[in-house]
């Protein structure tokens, strides 16, 4: 992808960088890196296959092979836990990075580490081997779904009567759901909103429903704040925290948020030279036009993306001190609601020799890990519940310069689970074909080609690389 030019400026942003190591390989949502740890004591730079003979030993104890890229405390936490409760079973952890991870270098070998862990794995998987549980994180999921490798968790989820989804965020739960099931379940999410200057906004006396409000209805609001001559020149500011980019970042954006109308990864299909993208990107132009939207300075809103619910005050603390977190507008054929992304999604081998205990394990895991906002509405309350006791929040120091704790703010917490129940549109943060997206639509903003154009140029592009 061509460069934006974003421009670092905020705690909430390296709260964001810090969360999390991506790719744009990975075609399988995002996970966390190792959980306030290095390597631990699960085996690095190995992906292996699950043997019958390692799956049954001689004295009948059986043994889930469990692989993830990222070392993972709260994975070996939980395998421990869970070895103690079941006698009978081992959970063999494996991972993908090969030595402890650092900011400070090994960038290099962390990308040669992730080659060798996607390919050994999909070869193994491709062989019929592979490891029985698999963090996705790095992994050609789409792929495996095409091949049926992976277990229909769907299916295990339905015959199970043990398994209530009444104790999960279920529209997150449901959001790896395709025609022909759901093949991994995620462990934690993310939210995607704007962080808004809420006092800003008041004082234009603009009124506005976020919890419904469409894409119209927004330029409709920002047309009405850029006429009130508040606080702010425009209304939204592109980029994400306070790194501003220009409008292919926004284009990005906004197609990263409604990813699954425009792409069908499963399918390998595409549908950007349909009128609703071609009309996106003339609103958007729109947007820039009235002045709603800009590519410099601040803004009444700033979009935003929260990890975890210390990440989420943390946001809101660094755009001021009257603040309120924002659902972003939708289209008019979507769902209204939050956008979220799954993180730590979890699938089974489909060949594995221990699939029913594997499934066993990874309810276990998803009702006994508090990574990020937690899948489970019980761990969930649980990460509010320390944050609350905690008090304070002292953000991450930014250049050597000391950074001010300041104080939880309970009632703006109590928010955070109604905008997680309100999660309805599954966003994908990565990959190629938002770098073609991204890569592409200057031509239109410049008046070089028109938005049809433009979209037919994408729509071949993003063909081309949903059928590598």
């Amino acid at each position: 992808m061509k460069n934006t030019g974003l421009i670092l400026l905020s705690v909430a942003l390296i709260v964001l960088t810090l969360a999390a190591c991506s790719s744009n390989r990975s075609t399988s949502g995002n996970g966390d890196t190792a959980e306030g740890t290095g390597m631990v004591s699960g085996q690095p730079g190995t992906t292996g296959a699950n043997s019958d003979e390692e799956a049954m030993s001689s004295n009948g104890k059986k043994t889930i092979v469990f692989s993830s890229f990222w070392p993972n405390e709260q994975y070996e936490q939980a395998a421990k836990a869970y070895e103690e409760a079941h006698p009978d079973i081992t959970i063999k952890l494996q991972y993908g990075l090969s030595d402890e991870y650092s900011d400070d270098g090994g960038g290099e070998q962390t990308d040669a580490d992730i080659e060798k862990f996607t390919t050994s794995t999909n070869a193994a998987m491709l062989a019929g081997k592979g490891p029985d549980l698999l963090d996705l994180r790095y992994l050609a999921a789409d792929d495996y779904e095409r091949h049926h490798l992976l277990e229909d968790l769907q299916s295990r989820m339905d015959g199970d009567k043990t398994f209530n989804k009444t104790n999960y965020f279920a529209n997150v739960l449901d959001g790896g759901n395709s025609e022909t099931g759901q093949f991994s379940l995620p462990l934690s999410f993310s939210l995607s909103g704007m962080v808004g200057d809420k006092a800003a906004i008041a004082a234009t006396g603009v009124k506005f429903d976020d919890r419904a409000w469409t894409w119209d209805d927004f330029m409709t609001t920002g047309r009405e704040l850029v006429a009130a001559k508040g606080k702010y020149d425009a209304v939204i500011v592109s980029g994400e925290g306070y790194q501003v980019g220009g409008k292919d970042y926004f284009v990005r954006s906004i197609v990263a948020d409604n990813y699954g109308r425009f792409v069908d990864e499963t399918s390998r299909k595409a549908s950007f030279d349909s009128p609703a993208f071609a009309s996106l990107l003339k609103q958007i132009k729109s947007m820039y036009d009235d002045g709603v939207a800009g590519s410099a300075g601040r803004g009444y809103f700033i979009n935003a993306s929260i990890l975890s619910p210390e990440d989420y005050l943390t946001s809101l603390h660094a755009f001021g001190d009257e603040t309120a977190f924002y659902v972003k507008p939708h289209a008019d054929e979507e769902a209204a609601g939050t956008s979220f992304e799954t993180r730590a999604d979890i699938g089974i081998n489909a060949n594995s020799k221990v699939k029913d205990a594997a499934w066993d394990f990874l309810k276990y895991l998803m009702d006994h890990t508090s990574i990020g906002l937690p899948i489970n509405k019980e761990r969930f309350q649980d990460a509010i519940q320390v944050l609350k006791e905690q008090g304070t929040i002292t953000p991450p120091s930014i250049d050597s310069q000391y950074s001010k704790p300041f104080k939880v703010d309970s009632a703006q917490l109590d928010q955070l689970e109604g905008f997680a129940d309100a999660a309805a549109r599954k966003r994908n943060e990565s990959g190629k074909v938002l770098d073609i997206v991204a890569a592409n639509t200057d031509a239109f903003f410049t008046g070089q080609k028109s938005a049809e154009d433009v979209a037919r140029l994408i729509q071949n592009k993003a063909m081309t690389v949903l059928n590598e």
